[in-house]
């Protein structure tokens, strides 16, 4: 039987019991929401199950060609483990999800991490809601988070988790340079690099070159969606102006803002994510200059790249929340309880992922029908209320974090210590 690791000194951790017994309440309560209330969040899981469906008709080359095309294989295990049933395939992905959500938290417990670092991730999942469990964003949030905890000990199994993202997002892959401030630098990047090409050589081979570039196209091709933080003031309009500004489903599967000045505010989307590049370039820079393996640093940077992303994009999902959730874990597993001067901002800034995470679910599910489908009225006025105030935050952290990264990557000095749970 495996205990978790020794703590340092200041720590507070939560026993074995208590973690897996909060685990088991928190999921289910997650479960019976979504089976009470929040029924509509199931609609990208079957949409995966009708591309499966129809693999064999439309190959690998036609499958799911939004996303990486080892995405289809990703597909094929709760589809082959519900025998090909639409209710199958969405209790094996569901569960796949869980275990997933549970590995993480095994992680952190066994590295020794504090119980803030524990109750963020067992707070985090039932407050953005069912949806964490039904979108396979999980994937690359719980890789990214045990990318972190190995990236000191088992530096190039951390860059192949890395990679294995990228595989599936394509997002993850501006995550590495995060990983690249110690001596095993190097080791990081073969195990990148090796996993990347590797994937990408078994997706050429199986889908084709078209396949393997869709996702680029496929993204490059999009509106301004309406929850994305550059359709704010669209959408605000459109409650004003309705039939000026409006609000339609795309054949890229989301609702899209339309109206005047849209193309120009999609512009601004661009030039802004153009930006964000330059911005995690800066910090790649401090990062691979500081020469430390420094996990509270490259968590920060993490989530600075992962807000940066979000911000800056077009398309903004709620599911994209979730990508926060493994580096932040990790951030407070790397501050709390060391007398650090970066506990009490790392501390705010988990706090602000729980609010805007938790916001984040009023906007879709609970709001999205009044956001997208009614008239001007109160119930819209609130949902438009709720989505502006969840973007300003987002803004704002996304500031903090930036700030927080350039502070934490600065050269390493004689007298700073080190910071570091093992795992």
């Amino acid at each position: 039987m495996t205990t978790a690791e020794p703590t340092r000194r200041g720590d507070v951790t939560i026993p074995t019991g208590g973690v897996w017994l909060s685990w088991l309440l928190t999921r289910l309560l997650v479960l019976a929401v979504w089976g009470l209330f929040e029924r509509i969040a199931t609609g990208d899981v079957l949409y995966y199950h009708g591309k499966l469906a129809a693999l064999g008709e439309a190959g690998v080359a036609g499958t799911l060609v939004e996303y990486p095309t080892p995405v289809v294989a990703l597909m094929a295990v709760p589809w082959l483990a519900g025998a090909g049933t639409q209710a199958g395939f969405l209790v094996a992905f569901v569960a796949a999800m869980l275990a997933l959500d549970a590995w993480l938290t095994r992680r952190l417990h066994r590295s020794g991490a504090p119980a803030t670092a524990l109750l963020f991730w067992l707070a985090f999942v039932p407050l953005l809601g069912p949806l964490a469990l039904l979108r396979f964003d999980m994937v690359p949030a719980v890789l990214a988070g045990v990318a972190l905890l190995w990236s000191t000990r088992r530096p190039a199994t951390a860059g192949g988790l890395v990679a294995a993202g990228a595989a599936i997002k394509l997002w993850p892959a501006l995550l590495v340079p995060a990983l690249l401030g110690g001596d095993r630098r190097w080791r990081t990047l073969a195990g990148f690099a090796g996993t990347g090409v590797a994937l990408a050589l078994v997706s050429l081979v199986a889908g084709g070159w078209d396949r393997l570039v869709s996702p680029l196209t496929w993204q490059s091709d999009r509106g301004l969606q309406v929850e994305s933080v550059w359709a704010t003031v669209l959408m605000v309009l459109h409650g004003t102006s309705p039939e000026t500004y409006t609000v339609g489903y795309s054949r890229y599967q989301a609702f899209e803002v339309f109206g005047p000045q849209v193309g120009a505010w999609t512009t601004a989307a661009n030039l802004s994510m153009v930006a964000g590049l330059a911005v995690m370039a800066v910090l790649f820079w401090r990062v691979w200059r500081s020469g430390r393996a420094d996990r509270l640093a490259a968590a920060t940077v993490m989530a600075a790249v992962v807000a940066l992303m979000i911000v800056t994009n077009k398309t903004l999902s709620p599911q994209y929340v979730l990508w926060l959730g493994g580096p932040v874990a990790v951030m407070l597993a790397e501050a709390s309880g060391t007398g650090s001067r970066h506990r009490r901002p790392v501390l705010w800034f988990a706090g602000a992922t729980l609010v805007l995470t938790a916001l984040t679910h009023l906007v879709y599910p609970v709001m999205y029908g009044a956001l997208v489908y009614d008239g001007p009225g109160p119930a819209q006025a609130l949902a438009l209320v709720v989505l502006a105030l969840r973007n300003v935050g987002l803004l704002g952290l996304t500031v903090a974090a930036v700030v927080l990264a350039w502070r934490l990557t600065g050269r390493v000095t004689e007298t700073e210590p080190e910071r570091s749970v093992t795992a």
